[in-house]
């Protein structure tokens, strides 16, 4: 912060927003396409052991499509097809 106000005075001590401007290690889109895919079919845990990738990543995929609990694939039964 001291640097901040050496350079750009009191109006660099205002609050700035602290999200990163790009995400350089994203999942790439078509390991999404593959997490998405196998989701119809199977969990975290088993896409993640088929794909090579961590649990924590498919799940963070799935959350971000908004597809990570079952009743978001299938309402009436939360099961999958």
């Amino acid at each position: 912060m001291a640097d901040r106000y050496r350079t750009e005075g009191v109006a660099g001590m205002t609050d700035r927003n602290c999200r990163p401007h790009h995400s350089p290690n994203r999942t790439p889109a078509p390991v999404v396409r593959q997490i998405v895919w196998w989701r119809r079919r199977l969990g975290p845990i088993q896409i993640g052991g088929r794909l090579g990738l961590p649990a924590s990543t498919v799940h963070a995929v799935l959350t971000r499509c908004r597809i990570n609990h079952l009743s978001r694939i299938d309402r009436v039964t939360s099961l999958t097809p």
